[in-house]
């Protein structure tokens, strides 16, 4: 008996060591799961979103290349139909102008034949022509009374331009006759000033003439008679 337990003693701790070593084993190995399954997660997410970011810059590319042909479809299209509507503008201009080279002769040829047409027709008949005559009359004498109201206005406006130029050139004259005479009048009373002062300064140049030469004179005089008489004294007791 003693023996079977010795060796199921010494089977327990074998046994709790095995338990041990297994229990340590499935955490490692749970352990390596978790930590395998995580990346795993980790590296299926990153695929995830870098297919998604990849189909993001499909889609964004897309858009982008269906906006841009539909810019150019659209540019096209404007360009079609300017170049369509500036077609159809010179096609109108060419007709417009070519339908005017058309009618504009006839236009014209209709408008003379109107013209002496009506110019002609009054004149067919006695009635009518009578009243064109009679016509003809009133705008003769109405074309007279304004040509006779016309030659008044300027017949008026003649004669107040030359009453007008009249009154100047009267006052001009009046005026030039007054500045002459008051010249004239002026260089009198100078004339006769200046006359004045000339004859009373030739009075007094002579006054002072006779003042300065009468008493040498006067001397000579005496001295001459002096002389004569000396010499007919002389004479007298010669002879």
């Amino acid at each position: 008996m003693a023996p079977t337990n010795n060796n199921s003693a010494s089977r327990s701790p074998r046994s709790t060591s095995a338990k041990r070593g297994g229990t340590t084993k499935r955490s490692t190995t749970a352990r390596s799961r978790r930590t395998g399954n995580t990346a795993a997660e980790r590296a299926q997410r990153s695929a995830t979103a870098k297919r998604g970011q990849a189909t993001r810059r499909r889609q964004a590319a897309r858009r982008q290349t269906t906006a841009a042909q539909r810019t150019v479809v659209a540019a096209a299209s404007q360009r079609a139909s300017a170049e369509k509507k500036q077609a159809e503008s010179i096609v109108t201009q060419v007709t417009g102008v070519a339908e005017s080279a058309v009618l504009v002769p006839v236009g014209a040829a209709l408008e003379v034949r109107d013209r002496v047409v009506s110019a002609i027709s009054p004149w067919t008949s006695r009635p009518s022509a009578e009243r064109e005559l009679n016509r003809v009359r009133r705008d003769v004498r109405r074309f007279e009374r304004r040509g006779t109201v016309a030659r008044n206005r300027v017949v008026r406006e003649l004669r107040k331009t030359r009453n007008s130029a009249t009154r100047v050139v009267r006052k001009r004259r009046n005026a030039a006759a007054r500045f002459l005479r008051l010249r004239r009048n002026g260089a009198q009373r100078s004339l006769k000033q200046n006359g004045k002062h000339a004859q009373a300064r030739a009075d007094r140049l002579r006054a002072d003439l006779e003042k300065t030469v009468k008493p040498p004179v006067n001397r000579v005089q005496k001295e001459l008679q002096l002389q004569t008489k000396q010499a007919r004294d002389r004479v007298q007791q010669f002879v």
